[in-house]
């Protein structure tokens, strides 16, 4: 059986490179931060589910920030191993009921100068995990040239797969193809993830706003909620008050009700789903570009006979940088082919340095676990 799954998001004052691995917490809580975004004007890199993150420049300067939290700015000559993020205080005005009309009318006046509407390059990192039961069984770490056909879609502008080109420079993975049911999990394809990112109005009619200002007028939170047959769909959208861009979608789907599909002996249904999409702008041509995006989601599988209950849970993190660049990009993947399918060489040397995204402690466990012993039915390239 097969579920396809689809959405509806060495430190040195001299010019060397120099490196720093450390951990993120919140000041308050002392819990690890994920996805803080860890950069200067040349370098970029995000942390990961513990904290820990690897940034390594020729430039000194470095900074820190999370949606929420209040930016540090430091150099890597005077950075500790741990960095505490302070919450920023929010202001709230008094809550406004209004409609998508008032919000989409706002984009819509500026989206022109925000966004770029023709093909453009970056470089992408792609994380791709899968848990059966609270358990890892997937790892794939994916990292290449991408070329859009555009960022958002207007009106008369369709969305096809030709419009991705997809160079792929570096892959890891490991994996078990099939669980104990015999079922193989089927993960999207590079297509069907880079479009949902892509979609920005993820409300409709009976969804129900509301309005927040934050940061002392400087941002709005837009939240929205609506009912479907199968649960509910809710979220937000932060948008930037000086030019009215979104810097942060996210889409929830919490959907108990949803009916089973089938596939011969079993049955599957998706039980909720998540999508964050950040966007960043990029100081050369001051357009907004997805920044990171991660599209998660809990799917229940059971037979003919509801004899058993199984979950999996998947989880797609997808980081860029070196957008709107001037660089070739050679198709060497399909972007409709199941992702963990791909096949490329395993690279040791690129994947001991890399400081795109670090694997957790739950991570090099299940590699090392399965990797070399012969009990499981691992598909893996790491040789």
């Amino acid at each position: 059986m097969r579920i396809l799954i689809v959405f509806l998001l060495y430190v040195s004052v001299c010019f060397s490179q120099k490196q720093h691995e450390g951990l993120i917490f919140d000041k308050d809580e002392k819990k690890p931060l994920e996805f803080v975004s860890i950069f200067n004007s040349k370098n970029h890199t995000v942390s990961n589910e513990d904290g820990r993150y690897l940034f390594s420049s020729k430039q000194d300067s470095i900074y820190f920030y999370k949606t929420g939290y209040k930016k540090i700015k430091t150099t890597l000559i005077h950075l500790k191993d741990t960095i505490y993020l302070e919450k920023n205080p929010l202001e709230l005005d008094e809550v406004v009921v209004t409609n998508a009309k008032t919000l989409f009318q706002k984009i819509g006046d500026s989206i022109q100068s925000n966004y770029l509407f023709e093909p453009y390059n970056e470089k992408f990192f792609l994380r791709c995990v899968l848990r059966h039961n609270d358990t890892i069984t997937r790892i794939q770490d994916l990292q290449g040239k991408l070329r859009r056909k555009t960022l958002l879609y207007g009106p008369g502008m369709e969305l096809t797969n030709k419009d991705y080109t997809i160079e792929l420079t570096n892959m890891r993975k490991v994996g078990l193809t099939h669980d104990s049911k015999n079922i193989y999990f089927e993960f999207p394809t590079f297509f069907g993830m880079l479009s949902n990112f892509a979609r920005i109005n993820a409300t409709g009619d009976g969804f129900e706003m509301t309005e927040k200002s934050i940061e002392n007028g400087a941002k709005t939170k837009w939240s929205f909620t609506g009912k479907t047959s199968a649960g509910i769909i809710s979220g937000y959208y932060l948008l930037n008050m000086k030019n009215n861009a979104i810097e942060y979608l996210v889409i929830n789907g919490d959907l108990p009700n949803n009916p089973y599909s089938s596939d011969k002996k079993f049955k599957y249904k998706t039980t909720f789903y998540k999508v964050e999409v950040f966007f960043t702008k990029n100081k050369t041509n001051n357009k907004y570009t997805i920044s990171l995006g991660r599209l998660s989601a809990n799917i229940e599988t059971t037979d003919k006979e509801h004899s058993y209950t199984s979950n999996y849970n998947s989880e797609f993190t997808f980081t860029t940088s070196n957008s709107f660049e001037n660089f070739s990009v050679k198709k060497n993947v399909s972007p409709t082919k199941d992702i963990f399918k791909i096949k490329y060489k395993y690279d040791e040397a690129f994947w001991r340095n890399q400081n795109q995204l670090l694997l957790t402690n739950e991570m090099m466990q299940f590699i090392t676990k399965v990797k070399d012993n012969k009990e499981f039915k691992v598909k893996t390239n790491i040789k």
